[in-house]
């Protein structure tokens, strides 16, 4: 879950939290791994900053900001975007692909269906490092575990980020988001 399912990021948690575990005897626990994450976003971020075109920061991390606000409004790791705002929203597709590439957001399935509502939808998973900070997230986060079995009928129930619900947010938001916004604890 830490790794979003990108092996080089799993490989690189397991690396981070063995060093510290050798050298002390001890075992590696959730919270070394929520810590070790929550550090690999705000990695995540900086190579944005460094990696992105100056005009197209500003908008990267007030997407991340977004779609950061609505999963933790939500208290969901995972949300579904409908396949019509992704094929007519131009800069809704631009940013959730662009943020997949920097591994803020994880796609977790195409032409998924929710119980609730008709239609065809994608699902993302927002990374762990996003919301990690939080150290219990009793009634604060629901994680799917992707890997169980019934992971799947979870997701049809996960609450959809609509193109309402993108523009709200959209004009709510700071018109410059920095890092430091990104990293606020919220426990």
């Amino acid at each position: 879950l830490a790794g979003g399912g990108v092996p080089r990021d799993c490989l690189s948690l397991f690396l981070e939290a063995l060093g510290p575990v050798m050298a002390e005897g001890a075992r590696i626990g959730k919270d070394d791994i929520r810590q070790l994450s929550f550090s690999n976003f705000q990695k995540k971020i900086e190579d944005l900053k460094r990696d992105s075109q100056t005009g197209e920061q500003d908008y990267l991390l007030k997407g991340i900001y977004v779609i950061r606000q609505f999963c933790l409004d939500s208290k969901t790791s995972v949300f579904f975007v409908s396949d019509r705002v992704i094929q007519e929203l131009e800069r809704a597709r631009e940013l959730l692909f662009r943020l997949i590439d920097y591994r803020i957001i994880h796609s977790v399935g195409s032409a998924l269906t929710h119980k609730s509502h008709s239609g065809s939808y994608q699902g993302f998973m927002i990374d762990i490092g996003c919301y990690a900070h939080m150290r219990k997230l009793d009634n604060k986060m629901t994680e799917i575990d992707l890997s169980a079995k019934d992971a799947k009928e979870q997701m049809r129930s996960v609450p959809i980020l609509s193109e309402e619900a993108l523009q709200k947010l959209w004009r709510a938001a700071p018109t410059q988001v920095t890092a430091q916004q990104l990293a606020v604890d919220i426990s």
